[in-house]
């Protein structure tokens, strides 16, 4: 069985483990990525396996991919890739500097992403009576924080492209809508409208092929949410509808303009 799965780490996703280990192994060298697993750890208690994760280079890391093979008690094997993206936390820091929430946010994730010469735990969880006897991993993409990237895996490296361009024109998308609204005095009711002009890009985006993304369904329901709960978070913060508006699409056009450039990753050697 072989099969990839993107993780687009949360903030609860990226803190470290600090969960007790059971059975713990060395894995063999990966491809000169920049980074490497060191150990894997088994735990029988929770049925997970930990890995830890190191970056060899001197270089921050905002996306690794990792080829897995799982050997199991039952005798079966289960193939697959798992692509770690860290732009989100990244650009949660950054969108966070300077504000009330910026030491909370940087106690509970750092910088955003795998600092140079750091390490990191990610645990992989299985169903009741899938023990895992053998664990092998191989990270064959990464890319970093300059923009640039690693990749034995060519594949990898273009679904994380391929992904964050997808996120970018859902963001561009949303943007361009509520500017428009903003621009038009006459609505009465700009988060609304704003909503309500965005939510006839979903039909498109439902009709689109996985394997060719124009635009991302999780960026624009994030944006629809964030647009219907406007009037409320506004008169909490005491602000008028637009002036919240129009201070949400500023902070969009600084996320565009991050993400605009982690979206065109250039492949180059780690340092």
């Amino acid at each position: 069985m072989s099969h990839s799965k993107i993780v687009f780490f949360s903030l609860i996703l990226l803190l470290f483990s600090a969960c007790g280990f059971t059975a713990a192994r060395s894995l063999g060298a990966s491809p000169p990525t920049g980074a490497t697993i060191q150990s894997w750890n088994y735990d029988a208690a929770t049925n997970t396996v930990t890995i830890r994760v190191l970056n060899l280079s001197q270089k921050d890391i905002t996306a690794l991919n990792i080829s897995i093979s799982e050997t199991f008690a039952d005798g079966s094997v289960n193939n697959h890739e798992v692509l770690v993206d860290m732009f989100d936390t990244l650009a949660l820091v950054r969108r966070t500097k300077g504000t009330p929430d910026e030491d909370r946010i940087r106690r509970a994730v750092g910088d955003g992403m795998l600092s140079a010469n750091q390490s990191r735990d990610q645990v992989f969880h299985y169903p009741p009576g899938k023990v895992v006897t053998n664990f092998e991993g191989t990270i064959d993409m990464v890319a970093y924080a300059d923009n640039t990237a690693d990749a034995a895996n060519a594949a990898a490296l273009a679904r994380v492209k391929e992904h964050r361009n997808a996120v970018l024109r859902s963001h561009q998308k949303a943007n361009d809508v509520l500017r428009g609204v903003l621009a038009d005095p006459t609505i009465a009711n700009p988060s609304d409208e704003a909503a309500a002009r965005l939510e006839r890009v979903l039909p498109v985006r439902h009709a689109q092929s996985d394997d060719q993304l124009d635009l991302d369904l999780g960026t624009i329901e994030g944006i629809l949410r964030d647009l219907k709960n406007a009037p409320r978070v506004a008169a909490t913060q005491h602000l008028s509808e637009i002036e919240f508006l129009q201070r949400y699409a500023a902070q969009k056009d600084q996320h565009i303009l991050l993400l605009a450039g982690h979206s065109q990753l250039k492949t180059g050697g780690a340092q």
